[in-house]
């Protein structure tokens, strides 16, 4: 499998430079996800791609408050 067009668009404008090394270790797993994440899933809705990255800095930031509060996070190492 092959990333889609709007996969390779979407990866290249949002994340410019090198690649993740996980290209290198996890190629397949990387198509999956990405053309997941920076095709399907943004070729789906009707959002503008600020109010897109808006609402997912919002769920981000929903979620780490939520586990934090319920103790989910553990930072010993």
């Amino acid at each position: 499998m092959a990333l889609s067009a709007s996969a390779k668009e979407n990866l290249s404008r949002l994340f410019p430079g090198d690649p993740s090394p996980l290209w290198d270790s996890d190629p397949e797993f990387m198509e999956l996800f990405t053309n997941f994440a920076l095709g399907e899933v943004v070729d789906q809705g009707s959002l503008d791609e600020q109010t897109r990255m808006m609402a997912v800095l919002a769920a981000l930031l929903g979620l780490q408050g939520i586990f934090f509060r319920q103790g989910l996070f553990c930072l010993d190492f």
